[in-house]
């Protein structure tokens, strides 16, 4: 916003004095003035058109400077002052006279002086109005070519600078361009102004921006720029007068044959130090540019960070924090910047910290601090609290700043605490269940066994005794209590699997040969055929994974369709993270609200002697694909088969006890 009021400001000036300019040299033209039509005797007038077309124009700058909406009446003005010009070159051009010369204002000094074409604007005056006229116009509708506009105007600011180094040397040569009229001094300055003036419109374009924008290698070569030319000028005035009062002589003797060779040399070198200076001025604001982005980008993810990021010097004053900072140690910016970043380390602890920072200052590099230790900062309020804190080097020029990234791990302790506090709790409770697999391996299977054998030495000494309905109660005491050991086992080996697994790089083919082998009694008496490509090398637990397909082919061999010989398929695909592995059989399907039910232990879909089984074989495969950091489901519809998918970490850590995993496992198994 105060670049653009700055800009303004200086296009309406620039606009005034061209203004001005114009009208004074009307008001000589209407009232007779010669200082104000020609400045000097002897010098050339401005033409009344020409002041005339420079009012016009310094109007219509004036008002595009003041307001971004677009004028027909200032394009109609612009264009009409372009149109003109180009009908008078034309003329001249073309030798011919249309009678456009005179109609505004008779130019009665110019018919005194037996001029042809009195009222006339000179040809370099005309080409100048087309370029700026055009130039105007096409700025303000054509936004996509105003660098080109931009460089017409730098155009008309080299010839009307040309012309004035013409008349500061006396070269006519220079503001007549071999035309027999040559343009006047005062319409030279003023094609100066308003050119400049107009590129100012746009003062990021071209190489206005080397006079206009406050960059560091624009401010450089600005001043260069006009100390060098001003050097050029009083160096060539010198040389003039030393040739003058024949401190230096010329072949001929005369000084007229010097000054356009004196001209040309001054133009061509401040033309020649002016790209020079505009390539450096470049080439540094580029830097300054980068500088800055890479600043304002550094800043910004400071200060967007959510740990406490503060940077200090060598003598440990910190120089820059960010929010986060405020937020954690409840000081303000201003109250840290300047300060020793002594003010944030514990009371009891800063008189070792100087002697630790010089420590990190003569060997800096990147650490981390607080992983196996406790570290603590210091709030305003005088509270301690645990930190973890990182250090980088940032080296800037001679100096080595440190940026210190502090986090607040008061939750995390918080956290590990209770956690630590729920580990010691389940591995209590782990206790506790080992203790029950003993007793259920003992205690429990030893009266189960006393009843059995107190149903056969009843069967044994009293079997004459018995009536058939006694006979047949003890039957079915002898079954309950041979399922019930079955069920304790089988509980049994459910809670020791997995314990003692060893993570084994294992081939899948291998694995899959010896179950099909161990179940070729059951495979040859179904008619089974088990059909599997190749299989993947991977890291597992073997025989905790040949449980789960030699539980998943059974499953699919007993529960097969009547008439139908049981094809069970496998194969798996490898993923980023895992390895998927399918079972698929032709067998009687699911039902899928049965999905979840399945997979929990001593849980089954059929009656009682429907099927063989005690319905835990799936949950031992839930279990032992959670020790594999996988998943396992089922795809299935009644009648139609089922398809069941289990995947395998690439990740699993054998070294990791999950007592929490397998606990919860059980927990959702039973």
């Amino acid at each position: 916003m105060i670049e653009n009021i700055k800009k303004v400001r200086f296009v309406t000036t620039v606009g005034t004095l061209v203004f001005l300019l114009a009208s004074a040299v009307l008001v000589g033209w209407l009232w007779d003035i010669s200082t104000l039509k020609s400045i000097l005797d002897g010098y050339i007038s401005m033409k009344f058109n020409t002041a005339v077309s420079f009012l016009l124009l310094s109007v219509c700058l004036i008002i595009t400077s003041l307001t971004k909406r677009v004028s027909p009446t200032i394009l109609t003005i612009e264009l009409l002052v372009a149109v003109y010009s180009l009908v008078s070159l034309s003329q001249e051009i073309f030798a011919v006279n249309l009678g456009i010369d005179e109609i505004l204002y008779p130019d009665v000094e110019g018919f005194l002086k037996n001029e042809a074409y009195p009222g006339r604007l000179s040809p370099i005056t005309a080409v100048l109005f087309v370029v700026m006229g055009l130039s105007l116009f096409g700025q303000t509708l054509f936004k996509h070519l105003r660098l080109y506009f931009q460089y017409a105007f730098h155009f008309v600011s080299l010839i009307s600078l040309i012309c004035i180094v013409g008349y500061f040397f006396d070269v006519p040569s220079l503001y007549q361009f071999t035309f027999l009229t040559p343009i006047a001094i005062h319409t030279a300055i003023g094609f100066a102004i308003l050119s400049i003036g107009a590129a100012a419109l746009n003062p990021c374009l071209g190489v206005v921006k080397l006079f206009l924008e406050r960059e560091t290698g624009n401010i450089i070569a600005k001043k260069l720029f006009f100390r060098m030319m001003g050097l050029i000028v009083v160096l060539t005035v010198i040389r003039m007068q030393l040739y003058k009062h024949n401190v230096l002589t010329l072949s001929d003797g005369t000084i007229f044959s010097m000054k356009p060779s004196l001209a040309l040399s001054s133009i061509l070198f401040i033309i020649i130090c002016f790209v020079f200076i505009y390539k450096a001025a470049n080439a540094i604001n580029q830097s300054e540019r980068k500088q800055k982005l890479a600043e304002v980008h550094f800043k910004s993810v400071i200060e967007s960070a959510p740990n406490a990021f503060i940077i200090s010097d060598e003598t440990g004053t910190i120089t820059l924090v960010n929010k986060q900072t405020e937020i954690i140690f409840g000081y303000t910016k201003e109250e840290l910047v300047g300060q020793k970043i002594d003010l944030l380390v514990p009371t009891k602890f800063r008189h070792h910290h100087p002697k630790n920072r010089n420590s990190y200052h003569a060997a800096p590099t990147a650490r981390y601090f607080g992983a196996g230790r406790d570290l603590h900062g210091m709030r305003k309020d005088g509270t301690e609290f645990p930190v973890e804190i990182g250090l980088n080097p940032l080296t800037t020029g001679d100096s080595t700043l440190i940026l210190a990234s502090v986090i607040d791990i008061t939750k995390r302790k918080e956290q590990e605490a209770i956690i630590n506090k729920q580990v010691l709790e389940l591995q209590n409770k782990n206790e506790e269940l080992e203790q029950f697999n003993y007793i259920a391996s003992h205690d429990l299977q030893e009266p189960l066994r006393t009843v059995s054998n107190f149903i056969q030495i009843i069967e044994e000494d009293h079997g004459k005794e018995l009536n058939p309905e006694i006979k047949l109660y003890l039957e079915h005491i002898n079954l309950a209590t041979g399922r019930m050991s079955m069920l304790v086992k089988s509980l049994l080996d459910f809670a020791r699997l997995g314990k003692n697994r060893q993570l084994v790089y294992i081939d899948c083919n291998d694995v899959l040969k010896d179950v099909v082998s161990d179940l070729n009694g059951l495979i040859s008496a179904s008619g089974a055929e088990v059909r599997y490509g190749v299989m993947p090398h991977l890291y597992a637990y073997r025989l905790e994974l040949r449980l789960v397909f030699q539980n998943l082919i059974n499953n699919a061999i007993k529960f097969r369709k009547n008439d139908i010989a049981p094809i069970i398929k496998i194969h798996c695909h490898e993923e980023k993270n895992y390895y998927e592995f399918w079972v698929s059989d032709n067998g009687i399907g699911i039902n899928p609200r049965y999905f979840e039910r399945i997979f929990q232990i001593f849980k089954s879909l059929h009656k009682d002697g429907q099927f063989e089984g005690h319905g835990i074989g799936l949950a031992h495969c839930y279990k032992i694909v959670g020790l594999h950091m996988g998943k396992i489901w089922v795809e299935s519809e009644p009648g139609e088969g089922s398809t069941f998918k289990f995947t395998i970490s690439k990740f699993i850590d054998n070294n990791e006890q999950r007592s929490d995993e397998k606990a919860g496992k059980l927990h959702n198994a039973g």
